[in-house]
């Protein structure tokens, strides 16, 4: 499962990917030209901020499972929406 979403304010078409790795699902830092995603890639550092030598996608998960990534990003649409927490049952107020 890919999904990517521009940012509207972006010169470049910037914006994120929704990917799915293994079940585990993540949002990915990414750029679209010529109908291609190509995603961000960075090199991650070791204890003594060596940087690897494999570089690997800038990528931030948000969860185990569908559900979880799910209730990962209520709970940043409540926040950004200036509530505390998502309620218990599953209806979304906007």
């Amino acid at each position: 499962m890919e999904k990517f979403i521009a940012l509207k304010d972006s010169k470049y078409n910037e914006g994120v990917q929704l990917e799915e790795y293994n079940g585990s699902f993540s949002l990915v830092t990414a750029r679209e030209a010529e109908g291609k995603v190509y995603l961000k890639w960075g090199f991650p550092q070791t204890k003594d901020r060596k940087p690897l030598e494999k570089s690997i996608p800038w990528k931030v998960t948000i969860g185990g499972s569908k559900a979880e990534a799910i209730e990962t990003l209520k709970g940043f649409l409540f926040f950004l929406a200036g509530k505390d927490n998502p309620p218990d049952d599953e209806s979304i107020p906007f």
